[in-house]
């Protein structure tokens, strides 16, 4: 997992391209006819019958018209990277509409859904409004049906001590070119500058989020979604009819709390749009395709020095073409793991601990640490916490390499580590690591066995703001002092700060050119 500023939970988990097609896909009418009051029925997917609507076409001919010679050229062709381009585009044009929470309005209709001419018409509308009229403009592009869902489900936010927040919600799906199903937020993507000053307020809230699909849908057909929250006995039209005033309650804050990463704070106001969309893009696929994992690009499984000659590697690549946003993605990515995943910032010495922007040293081979690693139950300093491999809160793949805690600690003595991920036969493995596989000649070499003795990657990662149930290392204890590193909320703030402060280096140090 990315470390993230918020971290989106498990969405590569769920099946976007549906489980089961829903052979009626009618709800009631939003809007009664006029001057009668009936409701009619209509089918959810006329929202997205705009292959040859004029007034969408018209709107993207503008968007296209506008762009330079070259990006024309590219937005119509069928080159690789020619459709996640026009994803891009796209994305970037909802800057110029607006939120709407409640201007679609009337006492007869709590929540009138609007069709996409109606949206752009009006300049923006509520999620799913914008929704429609994402999807609706990726289709109109020429992208395909089956690589673009509407998704109507729930948004979860994860608070402290177990409390969950839930909102319906309805957002977009977009399978990009490497076969990775992207969230594309419209609620984030448009002009947010008209929210209340609550809502405004709420974006301070950095809690892990889940987006939790009911059905999802195209032009072509409308699927469900299994998940413990859907009835399945339930009718569509009555989910729909019972989530209308639900979904008009949405706050957009929250969306956009989920979507600020690393990138943004580090390299936001220094490159373009379209530059930031291709890192996260990158960073998103290294991430969800398990098909590509290597732990190298993650420092997982203790392969702390191979991974940092990778990021060597990408940074090289960037360096010699500031073009290849890709790799300087990769090796963003790759950093946040490093702090995410590894024991250096427990370690580490820090600066300005207890302010709100407190980080490590940035990382380099020769930099001093607080004290030399040590895994035992006495800290390798007095101002450190133990981290203790010996008291079996830990665990090892004895399938792989038999011993105990105490073998562990001797073992990876004096050596930064990080957790074990993916490897054959692992008991803590769960579904996802379960299907992914280390390459062969990773799993093949004579240093491979002993990393079985690491612990679990979910027992000491510290990847989002609150700990996993899984976590062994950090207290997740309430109102912590801000200097106390046994404190999990304090090991995220060090490290999200310290892997933000690394990728602004690197950017500035392999940038060569002017603003791009």
């Amino acid at each position: 997992m990315c470390l993230q500023v918020s971290s989106v939970l498990r969405w590569q988990a769920w099946n976007w391209s549906g489980d089961e097609i829903i052979h009626k896909p009618v709800i009631p009418a939003c809007r009664p006819i006029p001057r009668t009051g009936l409701r009619y029925p209509i089918d959810i997917r006329e929202y997205l019958t705009t292959a040859d609507n004029a007034v969408v076409g018209e709107k993207l001919g503008g968007l296209v018209k506008a762009l330079p010679p070259a990006d024309q050229a590219l937005f119509r062709s069928h080159t690789r990277g020619s459709f996640d381009f026009r994803t891009d585009k796209i994305a970037q044009f909802f800057g110029t509409l607006r939120y709407l929470k409640s201007y679609n309005k009337t006492r007869h209709c709590p929540d009138a859904w609007l069709y996409p001419d109606e949206t752009l018409a009006q300049g923006g509308g509520d999620c799913e409004d914008l929704a429609f009229l994402l999807a609706a403009l990726l289709m109109a592009a020429g992208v395909s049906n089956y690589c673009v869902r509407v998704a109507l489900g729930s948004l979860l936010i994860h608070q402290p001590r177990g409390k969950v927040r839930k909102h319906d919600h309805c957002w977009v799906m977009y399978q990009n070119e490497s076969g990775v199903w992207e969230i594309l937020e419209p609620t984030v993507l448009v002009d947010r500058k008209p929210l209340a000053p609550t809502a405004q307020a709420a974006t301070v809230e950095r809690y892990p989020t889940e987006y939790v699909p009911h059905y999802v849908f195209n032009a072509d057909h409308l699927w469900l979604i299994r998940s413990a929250q859907l009835d399945l006995r339930q009718r569509f039209d009555d989910y729909c009819g019972g989530r209308r005033n639900f979904w008009n309650k949405f706050d957009p804050a929250f969306a956009a709390t989920v979507h600020e990463t690393i990138f943004d704070t580090a390299l936001g106001g220094r490159i373009s749009q379209a530059a930031m969309a291709a890192i996260k893009r990158k960073s998103l696929c290294l991430d969800a395709n398990i098909a590509t994992y290597d732990p190298r690009d993650h420092f997982d499984d203790g392969y702390l020095a191979a991974g940092w000659e990778g990021v060597g590697q990408h940074l090289a690549k960037f360096n010699a073409d500031n073009s290849d946003w890709e790799s300087l993605g990769a090796a963003g990515h790759a950093m946040g793991d490093f702090y995410a995943h590894s024991s250096y910032v427990h370690f580490a010495q820090l600066q300005d601990a207890v302010a709100a922007d407190g980080q490590a040293l940035l990382y380099a081979p020769d930099v001093a640490l607080t004290g030399t690693p040590a895994y035992t139950a006495t800290p390798a300093a007095t101002s450190l916490p133990p981290f203790d491999l010996t008291s079996g809160k830990c665990s090892t793949n004895a399938n792989l390499c038999p011993g105990t805690g105490q073998d562990a600690a001797n073992q990876w003595a004096g050596q930064l580590i990080s957790g074990r991920y993916a490897q054959k036969y692992d008991p803590k493995a769960g579904f996802w690591e379960g299907l992914t596989s280390i390459p062969l000649v990773l799993s093949s070499a004579s240093d491979y066995k002993v990393r079985g003795l690491l612990p679990h990657h979910n027992e000491i990662a510290v990847d989002s703001g609150t700990p996993t149930k899984e976590h062994r290392l950090y207290s997740n204890a309430p109102n912590p002092s801000p200097d106390d590193r046994s404190a999990f909320a304090n090991q995220f703030r060090w490290r999200v700060n310290t892997a933000v402060a690394h990728i602004r280096q690197a950017f500035d140090d392999n940038w060569h050119g002017s603003q791009p």
